[in-house]
């Protein structure tokens, strides 16, 4: 195989496998992607096999630019979008090599994590993707969508999608969480022009002419989706699914994915409509060292030290054997040769930087190893879980 960046002569294979992998040539997505994104401002790497004369495309991977703030930055962090490989390919292990390429090239350029989200988790985690990225999946008939609207002092505006109303919500309502995406002009620019091309509809909700939250959605063929709903708190949250609710002429049912410590479900008088739970996004580290030089350690850190024993199947200069040393608001990572206190691959140290579970709850879910397990209350301090939260899809 040869693995290269795919430039504009190579350009057309990528347009056809995406075309019969995902959306077709004539979805307005599918042509937006390609005529103004793609190759632009993005980049696409490849796995060619030469045959004859020809150099036939295998299997590609789409890196787009985001940043994202995690634990208290603004990190770059590339998402990986159209992972697809062709079907003559398919059970060849082309997808390995090509993502090894992948991280390679990306850690050269000092990135330290990725993000991604899967069809399959399947093929992902044998390459040490974690989840990161959970939510609250409602599922339910819109009939059983029912709120009373008392005297709040709000009121639900339909508004075309402005970027001047939205941008300063989405950044105060999600300041405080984390591995949040940045959106930048260009973000919103790329967001809502696809959300115009689908015919995302967009709902404001005021009090005293200020915009306290909004909800991004769309009903087709009887299902309103919300697909995007931030608010200021629970009266804002419930006066926007009361709107929701007003459309049962046009949908039968709801779909929703809410953050996962969304609590709407308290209220709800059928306990079988409550949701669940579920995977989002998943996200890998491919540079440990960078990712400890860069995080800002807590001021309540203790003077301790922890040994700890990181693990990659897939990059070789992605193992360490480092000692922690903390104190107040300082974390200094030191090669060392003492034994390992605790053990853990890269998706579980993935999942722990990300802010997903605290050390304690990996240990108890068996994903990782602790030699002396009361280092991981030290783990849990320079760690602590985190409101982890994203809304991209490509």
């Amino acid at each position: 195989m040869i693995y290269r960046v795919v430039n504009e002569d190579r350009m057309q294979q990528v347009r056809d496998l995406w075309d019969y992998c995902f959306e077709k040539k004539d979805d307005p997505f599918f042509q937006y992607y390609f005529e103004e994104y793609c190759g632009k401002n993005n980049m696409v790497i490849g796995a060619f096999e030469k045959v004859g004369d020809w150099e036939r495309l295998r299997s590609m991977v789409h890196i787009n630019p985001y940043m994202l703030r995690l634990r208290g930055r603004e990190e770059l962090t590339p998402y990986l979008v159209g992972v697809a490989t062709a079907p003559e390919a398919r059970g060849q292990h082309a997808f390995g090599p090509l993502l090894k390429t992948t991280f390679e090239v990306l850690r050269s350029q000092n990135f330290s994590f990725v993000t991604l989200m899967p069809i399959f988790a399947g093929i992902y985690l044998p390459y040490e993707f974690s989840y990161c990225y959970y939510r609250h999946a409602y599922q339910m008939p819109l009939t059983s969508l029912s709120f009373t609207m008392g005297d709040d002092g709000l009121q639900v505006e339909r508004e075309p999608l402005r970027q001047e109303v939205l941008a300063p919500l989405y950044a105060r309502l999600t300041a405080a969480w984390n591995g949040v995406p940045v959106r930048t002009d260009f973000q919103w620019n790329k967001l809502l022009t696809v959300h115009g091309l689908e015919q995302v509809q967009c709902a404001v909700v005021y009090r005293q002419q200020q915009a306290v939250g909004y909800m991004l959605y769309k009903v087709a063929e009887e299902r309103f989706t919300i697909i995007e709903l931030l608010a200021e708190n629970f009266a804002v949250r419930t006066r926007l699914l009361g709107y929701a609710a007003m459309h049962q002429s046009s949908a039968k049912k709801l779909y929703w994915l809410a953050e996962p410590w969304d609590k709407t479900y308290l209220g709800f008088k059928d306990q079988a409509l409550t949701g669940s739970v579920q995977p989002f996004m998943m996200a890998r580290c491919i540079d440990a060292r960078i990712a400890l030089a860069k995080l800002a350690a807590p001021q309540d850190l203790p003077e301790d030290s922890v040994v700890l024993l990181l693990t990659d199947k897939l990059i070789d200069r992605n193992n360490h054997l480092l000692k922690l040393k903390t104190a107040p608001g300082s974390l200094e990572a030191v090669s060392t040769l003492d034994a390992e206190e605790v053990t853990m691959d890269m998706g579980a140290f993935t999942q722990l930087y990300m802010g997903a579970f605290s050390a304690a709850e990996l240990w108890e879910a068996g994903r990782l190893k602790a030699a002396v397990p009361e280092k991981l209350a030290l783990l849990d301090k320079l760690f602590p879980k985190c409101r982890t939260y994203n809304n991209e899809y490509f």
